[in-house]
């Protein structure tokens, strides 16, 4: 029997679901869904095959302090957001066998406890201690750790890993100040598994290849041991053999998946469902790399245990170019609202056919009608409403089965369910959409070549034939795209009189019979008007409110409204800044170095590139520049360059243009201002 095991990150309990979690969530679904269906088409029980598991990360500093702030108990705040998470997931369809909480049990959907996961951390300490590393040394010992920790990553970090301004030292990831911390702690001996590390990369288990790299990069760099507890957090699991210090928190939280198939000896066994295992796949946000690529399988293979099949990194969606974040309003897009207004499954399909997984992505409301109308209600849903209309229509409702030695095939049914099932054992959910559209679109053109509506009457017995190939074809793709829109396609079987197929994989190109219902829309349209009131319903209070360059709602979406606002909340979020000046009034500029993060043409414009920059502590800013004749936007990504911090705001091509880079050269452009040496974003440069 085949097995796969999916599993997301668990959620950190310090914010409510947001769209970045329902991304993972949704992908990690559709993934366990289509091997469910895959499984019931070899005959396979599904429950068997496959497993998936969620959940969240309940312990740490960062919990202990929000607690507190908040006048709560760390266990009772936990509790209130892992109701919340749980709600989500249920409204949202999220199909998880089992959804671990690292301060209580994992359990099933049936509510049966399969392992304590305390207990369980406490059989992963205990394997590792027992252990020797590579170099005959104890795995564990312990040692003085003075250095630096970032509460919000709950991880040491070292000089590489943090930007100085002033006389602070910044986390390069949450841009708060580090603490120095000075305790006696037990280590992990991380640095004498170099080589065993270094090999299992060559095994190509982490994609895609870039983030690879980026392991394979830093574990060549020289691996420093690692602490694994703490004597001043509280809120955690005791340390086995010292309840004085509690188990750092990564090991803690990545146990988590030994957990929900019976802890690390049902693992080590391969009893139960110890047995998938073998077949793991964890998805994960690239902010987390370094501990589930390094850390995570350099401890399994110290406690005798096999590292994970695959560890696949997705990028991060932003919100019109910006990275989502709690502090700024402009990027606040709540899932369960806009599926409250739409339905679940077309923003599910969006995000799924919308983003490569594995590269970055930029969420707008825009496309995602532009989704909705064009593939759900032009492709999707008039290949629903045409076929079941002409059944009606031409045979009343009743459609026989096909006959074994039917001669109409339909060979793109079978290109495209080839071309699907490569896509989704690839981790590729957009291009398994794409595939499934290949076979929507072709048999609504198949539809217009053949046109039923021009044959006479006495023609019934060859329109039943080529009913029989519509509505198998509509059954496919039902089939196809139930990964992704479960309820969508449960809708459309029922309406073909096919209700008993659902769950199941396309196999045979055949028509097995039905008797098909009146058709019903499953994606109705939305109009323009509609859309703007949705889009003004959905922007945060702050922003719905923002009558932009003109009154009344706007089609466009947020664009205007959140760009304006990014400029009032960031204009003064570099730092003390001076007035907004002219550009010859030179002594009061206020220059820095900043990161390009991401570049792109400006549409209708072949002279202007639109830059978002890493300005250091603020939220990144967006300038307007015109330096495409000369650089490409995929050479500008990652430089170090040049800014004019608070030279004063202006709209160019519709655009906020919050600043000005530097560059070299008068009418042309010869080169950009360059540093020597990189220095973190937002210094000063005198």
């Amino acid at each position: 029997m085949s097995r796969f095991y999916i599993t997301t990150p668990i959620y950190y309990v310090n914010a409510l679901p947001h769209l970045g979690t329902f991304y993972t969530t949704v992908v990690a679904d559709a993934l366990a869904r289509y091997h469910r269906a895959r499984a019931k088409s070899r005959g396979e029980d599904p429950k068997e095959s496959v497993f998936f598991l969620t959940g969240l990360d309940e312990h740490g500093q960062k919990i202990e302090r929000i607690a507190r702030e908040r006048g709560l108990d760390p266990q009772a705040y936990c509790d209130g957001i892992a109701e919340r998470f749980e709600e989500t997931w249920r409204e949202i369809g999220i199909s998880n066998d089992a959804f671990v909480r690292t301060s209580r049990n994992a359990e099933t959907r049936e509510h049966q406890v399969i392992k304590n996961h305390p207990a369980a951390v406490a059989e992963m300490w205990q394997r590792i201690a027992a252990g020797k590393a590579p170099n005959g040394e104890p795995n564990i010992f312990t040692a003085e750790y003075d250095g630096m920790y970032c509460v919000g990553c709950e991880d040491s970090k070292s000089e590489d890993d943090v930007v100085v301004e002033g006389d602070r030292k910044l986390c390069k990831i949450h841009l708060t100040p580090v603490e120095k911390v000075k305790e006696t702690n037990f280590f992990f001996r991380l640095s004498a598994y170099t080589d065993k590390l270094l090999a299992w990369y060559d095994t190509s288990p982490v994609r895609p290849e870039s983030r690879l790299n980026e392991a394979r990069s830093f574990v060549k760099s020289g691996l420093r041991d690692l602490s694994i507890s703490r004597t001043a957090v509280k809120w955690g699991i005791p340390v086995p053999g010292d309840p004085s210090h509690t188990v750092y928190v990564w090991i803690d939280a990545l146990t988590n998946y030994l957990t929900a198939l019976g802890g690390p000896e049902a693992v080590a066994r391969g009893e139960g469902r110890g047995a998938f295992w073998a077949d793991s796949h964890h998805l994960i946000a690239k902010d987390i790399l370094r501990h589930h690529a390094v850390y995570w399988p350099a401890l399994l293979m110290s406690a005798g245990l096999p590292p994970p099949k695959q560890i696949f990194c997705h990028g991060y969606l932003t919100v019109k170019g910006q990275k989502i974040s709690k502090s700024m309003p402009a990027t606040r897009v709540d899932p369960i609202a806009i599926a409250g207004e739409i339905g679940v499954d077309p923003l599910r399909y969006f995000v799924l056919r919308e983003y490569t997984f594995g590269g970055d992505g930029d969420f707008t409301y825009e496309s995602l009608f532009q989704r909705h109308q064009s593939d759900l209600g032009n492709d999707l849903g008039n290949l629903l409403n045409r076929t079941i209309s002409m059944v009606h229509r031409y045979l009343g409702g009743e459609l026989p089965s096909a006959p074994d030695d039917s001669d109409k095939p339909f060979d793109l049914a079978e290109s495209a369910r080839t071309g699907a099932q490569n896509a989704w054992e690839s981790f590729n959910p957009s291009q398994a959409l794409v595939s499934t559209w290949e076979l929507i679109r072709g048999v609504n053109r198949y539809i217009d070549e053949v046109k039923l509506w021009k044959y006479p009457a006495d023609k019934v017995d060859d329109m039943r034939v080529h009913l029989q190939v519509f509505c198998e074809a509509l059954r496919w793709s039902a089939l196809m795209v139930a990964p992704a829109m479960p309820k969508a396609a449960g809708e459309i079987l029922r309406q073909l009189g096919r209700g008993q197929d659902e769950g199941q994989w396309p196999t045979e190109f055949r028509w097995p019979g039905g008797t098909v219902s009146e058709p019903k829309p499953v994606f109705p349209r939305i109009d323009p008007e509609r859309q703007a009131e949705l889009i003004v319903r959905w922007m945060p209070p702050d922003l719905a409110s923002f009558s932009g360059d003109s009154p009344g709602p706007k089609p466009s979406g947020i664009s205007s409204a959140q760009k304006a606002l990014m400029v009032d909340q960031n204009a003064n979020s570099l730092g003390p800044l001076q007035s907004d000046v002219s550009i010859d009034d030179f002594t009061k500029i206020d220059l820095r170095a900043v990161k390009v993060l991401a570049a792109e043409v400006m549409p209708k414009s072949d002279k202007l590139l639109k830059l978002t920059l890493d300005v250091g502590e603020a939220e990144p800013r967006t300038v307007v520049s015109g330096i495409a004749p000369a650089y490409t936007p995929e050479t500008m990504v990652g430089r170090t360059i040049i800014y004019l911090a608070n030279l004063a705001p202006r709209k160019i091509r519709g655009v906020v243009s919050q600043g000005m880079i530097l560059a070299a050269g008068d009418a042309d452009v010869l080169g950009l201002s360059a540093l020597d040496k990189d220095v973190p974003p937002g210094t000063r440069i005198r």
